[in-house]
């Protein structure tokens, strides 16, 4: 199907994107600002619809959040009708662990100004709110935070690492292979349903409004701000609602509003007995 761009755009408060550096950063914050990050299909039981009609419909007319492999499909054909060329790759999810995991979350590279550039408005944790260059290998300054890629010479990979109160921090790596529509398919299958995944077992969202990031795992909810963060636990689905619809801005029907509490609530019951 054809892209709506002039919907897309509409949806992040933008009118025109040029097609530069300073353009590309400012579609990615746009969209990391405007649409949010959310598991709930997934912890629901449901697969998500990689369809690029079904996500525009889901994410910009429902105005529900998603994960990267639906918030990417929709940054990679908005550069693309705004003439960004655009490759996908699918990179392994660390966080600082020894081992990386399954090639799992979509990312995408591109061109602006005569530079490469890792462009990523899907991942659901601390990434930067604009595109990394490619070929810095120093430290490149975002608006929430410092950030680098480093080469892992075992995996071949390059890697996305944060700096945190505790030194360097990797969240995920890529490499360059050549990634199909059903290398895509087949990993949005495993995060919704492989139970060695957290896409299943937690309900996990996320977003930005001005220099604050909220964040939910399960009933944690977190807010990060510059200097320091808070953290609580939602206690009642009255809370969770509002959570989810006011502060990060996703319009979840009423049914996967109760389904979701429910299973929340439900597991916080078994840990007490």
């Amino acid at each position: 199907m054809d892209f709506d761009l002039d919907a897309y755009l509409r949806r992040l408060g933008l009118d025109t994107v040029p097609v530069t550096p300073a353009g590309l950063a400012a579609l990615q914050r746009a969209q990391l600002t405007a649409l949010p990050f959310e598991s709930l299909d997934p912890f629901l039981g449901i697969t998500p619809d990689l369809r690029l009609d079904r996500i525009s419909e889901k994410v910009l007319a429902r105005r529900r959040g998603g994960y990267c492999f639906e918030l990417n499909a929709l940054l990679g054909a908005a550069m693309a009708a705004l003439g960004f060329p655009v490759r996908r790759v699918l990179g392994r999810v660390r966080k600082g662990r020894p081992e990386p995991g399954p090639r799992t979350h979509l990312a995408i590279l591109t061109e602006a100004g005569g530079r490469p550039w890792l462009a990523d408005a899907g991942f659901g944790g601390p990434a930067p709110l604009v595109p990394l260059a490619l070929d810095d290998e120093g430290e490149q300054a975002a608006p929430n935070g410092r950030y680098r890629l480093t080469h892992d010479p075992t995996t071949g990979e390059t890697v996305v690492e944060q700096l945190t109160p505790r030194g360097w921090f990797q969240l995920y790596g890529f490499d360059g292979a050549h990634v199909t529509d059903a290398d895509i398919d087949a990993a949005n299958h495993v995060c919704a349903t492989w139970p060695g995944l957290p896409f299943a077992r937690h309900l996990m969202a996320g977003g930005y409004r001005g220099d604050l990031r909220i964040g939910l795992f399960d009933r944690a909810a977190t807010v990060e701000r510059p200097g320091g963060s808070e953290k609580r636990e939602l206690r009642d689905r009255a809370e969770f609602a509002a959570l989810l619809r006011d502060r990060l801005g996703i319009a979840a029907p009423e049914a996967a509003l109760d389904q979701a509490w429910a299973r929340l609530a439900g597991a916080k019951a078994a840990q007490k007995v």
